[in-house]
């Protein structure tokens, strides 16, 4: 049985909803698999946090984005628009609205039902910056906050207004995407049109134009107001099928007007090796993210001085664990060896917590003779003492006063 073209569109947009519906459920390390979590400000990234300190690092990962919608937009058009995009994904479930025949009852059950699709929405959207499983928990036991209430019931209101008067001209007076596209196709891009050849076979129903969810005529050539749902293919299709044409359609997807796919142009060389380095810098990043960042400063309460044969300098150490596990944190002296690190042992900071403790370090008085001050490099030792260690240069000062 062969599948049809709106067929196949309904598979896509089932399964891109249930993805985007799931993924806040779905747990890697005890966290949702992608969630900009409010309390905690770091981004959960497939099982990495990313905070925002570190957000140079999604700052790349938008741009691979971008330059990735570029090359699809190069080489299928506007194929997001009438597959994956969220509202003409919504528009196509909520379809019944369009029907302007009906009793005031049966629309009352109609828009009651887009509210529920609206807060459903809504919802989801809150879930991808509250844990779903806090956010239901809090709901039952009246512990959710107040801020989380108010942007649920905010954002169901605008998606609810969205699908009930908005609609599709979203698409083609407010979407972005939509007044850029035509910047980026050329030649060979795959548009939606009536072929050249066979367009004398059109027998003027105004089906394609009839189905049209824009109000456009495709018969007139390319428009930039087209979502590329391919509605008018399915229903001149129909009107083939029942004039016992030749050709299956007048309409179809086609590479251009000479329809001639040509995949490797200069533009799509360049915009993919763009977007490969972007790519490829992310992936970089996100692997070699340090677990945690580790800082040394000067305590400015306790001035340098003498024990016995020996000069105290003292500073204030800051470790901030990235991870979601408890990090131990062991430290030394970088190429020196005749020293003293005194310091609360062991050094365990909780996951996502920042720690801040006192280190008196001891150096012989000896070691100073010849230069008042030296120039060290502390590293810091993570539970993998394995791996490269983190460092932090600071200055060892000889006492001012002269030793008694």
């Amino acid at each position: 049985m062969k599948i049809e073209l709106q067929q196949k569109r309904w598979v896509v947009r089932i399964i891109f909803t249930a993805i985007y519906l799931l993924i806040p459920f779905i747990k890697i390390n005890g966290d949702s698999i992608l969630r900009f979590d409010i309390p905690s400000l770091g981004l959960l990234f497939f099982g990495k946090t990313i905070y925002i300190e570190n957000f140079f690092i999604v700052l790349i990962f938008t741009f691979f984005i971008t330059f990735l919608i570029i090359l699809i937009t190069q080489l299928y058009g506007r194929i997001w628009c009438g597959w994956l995009c969220p509202q003409t994904v919504m528009m196509n479930f909520t379809k019944f609205l369009e029907n302007k025949n009906l009793s005031f009852f049966t629309k009352f059950l109609f828009h009651t039902a887009v509210l529920a699709i609206s807060a459903l929405i809504g919802a989801s959207m809150v879930w991808y910056f509250v844990s779903p499983y806090a956010f239901f928990s809090g709901l039952t036991d009246g512990t959710i906050s107040s801020v989380t209430v108010w942007f649920f019931i905010v954002l169901t209101i605008i998606t609810y207004l969205n699908f009930a008067l908005i609609r599709y001209k979203f698409c083609t007076t407010i979407c972005p995407y939509s007044k850029l596209q035509s910047v980026m196709f050329d030649d060979n891009t795959l548009i939606i049109a009536m072929d050249p050849e066979t367009s004398y076979k059109c027998v003027k129903c105004q089906a394609c134009v009839n189905t049209c969810p824009v109000g456009i005529d495709i018969r007139q050539g390319m428009d930039s107001q087209c979502i590329n749902c391919g509605r008018c293919i399915t229903a001149c299709t129909k009107t083939m099928t029942r004039e016992n044409e030749d050709v299956s359609s007048l309409i179809n997807y086609i590479y251009g007007f000479n329809n001639r796919k040509k995949t490797f142009r200069t533009n799509v060389i360049i915009t993919g090796v763009v977007t490969a380095l972007f790519l490829s810098g992310f992936l970089f990043m996100a692997a070699t993210m340090k677990p945690y960042e580790f800082q040394v400063f000067p305590n400015s309460a306790f001035l340098p001085r003498y024990k016995d044969d020996q000069v105290i300098n003292s500073y204030e150490i800051m470790l901030r664990n990235l991870t979601k596990d408890n990090l131990r944190v062991e430290l030394k002296l970088k190429d020196f060896k005749n020293y003293e690190l005194q310091y609360p042992q062991p050094l365990v900071v909780a996951p996502d917590e920042t720690l801040k403790e006192k280190v008196f370090l001891f150096i012989p008085a000896a070691e100073l003779k010849k230069k008042p001050i030296l120039s060290l490099t502390m590293q810091s030792l993570g539970n993998d003492e394995k791996g490269k260690p983190l460092e932090s240069e600071l200055s060892f000062r000889r006492p001012i006063r002269k030793k008694k």
